[in-house]
């Protein structure tokens, strides 16, 4: 697939967490862009028009693909009908609002932290659908100590014994009507974008517009992550 990838990071990260896996692409040739903006600061809403802003400066035309982690996902999705998307691959994003968000907002410290943004990921999604070909990886790993979000998780009761999940969002959660392949990567939620098949699957996606899988069947799952906590 042709144009310019962006890449848009999660909430409470920077570009920073983003530039592993923009590094790899370039490397392939391709145009990159890595977006940052101040995700725990404004409503999404704000953020996404500041990250309208900064991709009308840097990339004025030509088509544009997405590469996004977390909370950008939701970003991308305000930003649908104002650019010439030609694809996208989410990683772990909160399609259908968060859970954890929402145990967030009952606890003052936690929801002064997260920001408004946070506050938004608790509600009611009424985003726009995300560009097509859309491909959603889902992180699998459950509860890890590389992803300390995924402890309140646990304490709070977020996720149940059954549920699949990356320690931050479930498969349920990430899932969207839009997805035209889903993958599934023992990863956790935090550090999901340098996992080296998700890398793989990035790579895949950007050429071909799929995963390789059959199309909603995350039939894809790799067992190459480092050692997890029990999930109970």
């Amino acid at each position: 697939m042709d144009g310019t990838v962006v890449f848009l990071h999660g909430l409470g990260c920077t570009r920073r967490s983003m530039a592993r896996l923009e590094a790899r692409v370039a490397a392939t040739g391709r145009r990159t862009v890595n977006i940052g903006y101040a995700s725990l600061r404004h409503p999404i809403a704000d953020l996404a028009e500041q990250v309208a802003v900064q991709l009308r400066d840097e990339v004025p035309e030509g088509p544009l693909l997405a590469v996004t982690h977390s909370m950008g996902g939701i970003l991308l999705r305000h930003l649908s009908d104002q650019f010439d998307w030609r694809g996208c691959v989410m990683l772990g994003p909160p399609n259908q609002s968060s859970d954890l968000a929402r145990l967030a907002q009952r606890v003052p410290i936690l929801r002064w932290i997260a920001g408004p943004a946070c506050r938004d990921l608790a509600g009611k999604p009424a985003w726009p659908d995300p560009p097509k070909p859309c491909g959603l990886i889902v992180g699998t790993s459950g509860v890890t100590w590389a992803n300390p979000p995924a402890w309140l998780g646990k304490i709070g009761g977020v996720f149940g014994p059954d549920d699949v999940h990356d320690g931050t969002v479930s498969i349920a959660e990430v899932m969207h009507d839009a997805a035209t392949d889903v993958a599934l990567v023992r990863t956790g939620h935090t550090v999901m974008m340098n996992h080296p098949d998700v890398v793989n699957l990035v790579l895949r996606f950007l050429d071909t517009g799929d995963f390789g899988t059959t199309a909603k069947d995350p039939s894809i799952e790799t067992d190459t992550s480092r050692a997890e906590l029990a999930t109970g």
